[in-house]
């Protein structure tokens, strides 16, 4: 059974998905083909993840993994540069790329290029871009409506609670950020929600 690995990204500002979600489908959809080694599942802008990219590069070439499975090509990156590089260094290294909601391979079976694949790939990354500049859009204009009409943006006064009481409140996360657990795991030990568990480790982890 050949090795693959799962990217599950989401952006911070992204409530309708969730990385856990994206890859419980993956493993659904693809654990009984292949042996999944690793996942990168993080939340992050798909149009600042370059770094990230380029470390999951490095892990798939290091460890010979043949397939990086993702379920939309914008989990990858939502720059049109960002992804043509990301394909292209896949190529290089005869690295198959696996687009799930297309059930796309960039290499045929013989690990040669799929040439029609990619071009589909290469649209498909342009309407991810032109989709993020529609949201951006909206949301722009849906801002400067609520501010003209009085709305006033950021958090009211003393409605979030502080670090300290924070981090009290939720010492089993602490607990487990600092044995390194990931949030996916800390999310299954402590049975609580992802948006928690990423804002207790990032003030954990945060230089003081």
């Amino acid at each position: 059974m050949e090795i693959a690995l799962i990217i599950s990204r989401c952006s911070t500002t992204e409530s309708k998905q969730d990385v856990t979600r994206q890859s419980e489908e993956l493993r659904c959809n693809y654990g009984n083909t292949y042996q999944i080694i690793k996942e990168f599942s993080y939340y992050k802008s798909g149009t600042k993840n370059d770094a990230v990219n380029d470390d999951i590069l490095e892990y798939a070439i290091t460890n010979n993994v043949k397939h990086i499975i993702a379920s939309e090509t914008s989990r990858i990156s939502r720059k049109i540069s960002s992804f043509a590089l990301f394909l292209e260094k896949c190529n290089e290294n005869k690295i198959n790329i696996i687009i799930d909601n297309y059930k796309l391979h960039t290499l045929l079976e013989n690990g040669e290029v799929n040439g029609m694949v990619q071009t589909m790939l290469s649209i498909a990354s342009t309407f991810a871009m032109a989709e993020l500049r529609l949201i951006k859009s909206r949301l722009d204009s849906g801002r400067a409506k609520y501010i003209k009409e009085g709305g006033k943006l950021g958090r009211r006064v003393n409605s979030t609670k502080n670090s300290k009481q924070l981090l009290t409140e939720h010492s089993d996360i602490v607990k487990f950020v600092k044995q390194n657990q990931s949030i996916r795991n800390i999310m299954t030990l402590t049975g609580k929600s992802s948006g928690t568990v990423q804002k207790v480790r990032k003030l954990v982890l945060e230089p003081a």
